[in-house]
């Protein structure tokens, strides 16, 4: 039978996200950089001249060293955006009635039969999902359709459980009941001696299948 695709993921754009860390880092030094300068009394802004265009030259070419440690951080933000960009941009997820497959968040191929999940659910950021297995919980972030694949693999699960709840009770059903009465009818005999516990066990063994 063919495999039939039930839904497929749509990623939010992770431009925006990437952006904003080493963006909120350049503002937070600009910020602190001109309190700092202005509170120094250091700096020339307190030398008798009141010139606040030196201030600033000073406190934004090094001089009270504290914007180094913010040039720093802007720039492995700057690097740790373009991993996550580059990481984010891989994430895919597809599923279909047979198996959930794709790329995780890690850029990782993950393809996972429909028998082998054991839970789905939601996590709190970052719009993401999370596919539970024996093996450990799968993540996929930045999914613009997340209720949607949360849904389409629920059901799944759902239906599974249904077949499963079905074909267990068609076994049961299908058990001879005769055996059952047949047992207890020799176990009578055994209570009343007579028959022998050998025979007894033997009777058992046939009657079980063992």
């Amino acid at each position: 039978m063919e495999e039939k695709i039930i839904a497929k993921s749509k990623l939010k754009d992770p431009k925006k996200f990437c952006i904003l860390l080493p963006t909120i880092a350049l503002a937070l030094m600009i910020l602190f950089d001109l309190i700092v300068t202005i509170m120094d009394y250091n700096s020339p802004v307190w030398d008798g001249s009141r010139d606040f265009s030196k201030a600033l030259s000073y406190g934004f070419g090094g001089g009270n060293g504290m914007n180094t440690i913010f040039y720093v951080i802007i720039i492995v933000l700057v690097i740790a955006a373009i991993v996550f960009y580059k990481l984010f941009s891989k994430i895919e997820l597809t599923v279909t009635d047979k198996r959930v497959y794709g790329y995780d968040s890690f850029g990782k191929r993950v393809d996972l039969p429909l028998d082998s999940i054991t839970a789905i659910g939601t996590t709190r950021s970052f719009s993401g999902l999370a596919v539970t297995t024996a093996s450990g919980s799968i993540k996929f972030i930045m999914l613009k359709n997340r209720d949607e694949l949360h849904k389409a693999i629920s059901d799944l699960l759902i239906e599974r459980q249904g077949k499963e709840k079905s074909v267990s009770t068609i076994i049961k059903q299908e058990t001879p009941q005769s055996n059952a009465d047949e047992l207890k009818k020799f176990k009578e005999l055994l209570d009343s001696g007579a028959i022998t516990q050998e025979e007894y066990d033997a009777k058992k063994k046939e009657l079980l299948g063992l």
